[in-house]
């Protein structure tokens, strides 16, 4: 069996998680059993009501922890920390190109020179509070890599790159007068699904919010409601949205009305990626345990390409550690 650097079997991974401790969330996370999974769909039908955002990946020359995320979620950034303080791995894979890592050091660096290495403000408009904690899952695990002394591995395809896909799938498309006059929208087989995955949505709100979602949301753009409104409510939505069968939903129904456009902005990263855990991170690695940070809607695609390399048992989804969600 695979062990971390320290000599822990990776068995112990589930109990590890259990004590983790998280700033700003509730000390005590809530522990699932790991359990084998078949392969990964991209079903809108939710095998379990909610699935982990931490995975086990097993192979014989290291183990992988795959680790969901939301990019505009602060308690994501939190989350790396907690995993790889638990992991001490020896390399973290990140969903960044070298564009978009230079580019985030940057931006932290000059929030610490502005902020004078403390908080940053929690005013400020609405947009700057929407976007306060947009990349923190990454940057944490960029700079928690660092601290463990742990290979970085810029994981994802370059941005112009994906960029230039994208904007030639909405070309394909017709731009945005394909889109409305999409068969997928005119004969209105994305509406249900839809005001099914809007319905689940509002079922996850805080009773507060849900009451009347659309002024709130409205008010806190404008600047309305006093102090860090904006950033509050983003930080609601990250949270409810931090959840693997409403990004399945999500998924099969941009896939209804523009499947060029999910192929350039998810399927064909999911398979850069995976070729970049076989191949820089496992030499990087070097038989030790390992850790990938990526946006929870690349988890389903990494595990099935997982399970067809390694097979289904070689695959532990459900290390849930609801506790940190607060949910």
């Amino acid at each position: 069996a695979s062990s971390f650097p320290d000599g822990r079997s990776t068995h112990t991974m589930s109990s590890a998680l259990s004590t983790m401790a998280v700033r700003g969330a509730a000390s005590r996370c809530l522990q699932t059993a790991p359990r084998p999974v078949a392969r990964a769909k991209l079903s809108s039908t939710p095998t379990v009501a909610r699935p982990g955002v931490v995975s086990l990946l097993r192979r014989s020359e290291g183990d992988v922890f795959l680790v969901g995320t939301a990019h505009v979620s602060e308690k994501s950034g939190f989350l790396v920390r907690s995993v790889i303080d638990a992991t001490n791995p020896r390399a973290v894979m990140v969903e960044l190109c070298s564009e978009r890592a230079v580019a985030l050091k940057a931006q932290r660096s000059q929030e610490r020179s502005s902020s004078g290495g403390g908080a940053s403000s929690a005013t400020g408009s609405p947009w700057e509070q929407m976007t306060r904690h947009y990349a923190a899952d990454m940057a944490a695990g960029l700079e928690h890599a660092e601290a463990h002394g742990a290979v970085v591995v810029l994981g994802d395809r370059r941005q112009s790159e994906t960029k230039r896909l994208a904007q030639d799938a909405l070309a394909r498309m017709g731009g945005l007068q394909g889109l409305m006059t999409n068969p997928a929208i005119q004969d209105g087989r994305v509406v249900a699904p839809l005001m099914s995955t809007w319905g689940r949505v509002m079922a996850r709100l805080p009773r507060e919010f849900a009451a009347d979602p659309m002024s709130l949301m409205a008010g806190g753009m404008a600047g309305g409601g006093g102090g860090n409104t904006a950033e509050k409510l983003t930080q609601i939505f990250a949270e409810v949205l931090k959840d693997r069968a409403l990004v399945r939903e999500m998924v099969d129904i941009v896939g209804m009305v523009t499947p060029d456009l999910l192929e350039a902005l998810l399927h064909s990263r999911d398979d850069f990626m995976f070729k970049k855990m076989n191949g820089e991170l496992l030499a990087s690695s070097n038989g030790g345990a390992s850790v990938v940070v990526v946006g929870l809607a690349h988890m389903d695609g990494l595990e099935e390409r997982w399970a067809d390399k390694y097979g289904p048992g070689a695959v532990t989804s459900g290390l849930d550690v609801g506790g940190i969600f607060g949910s």
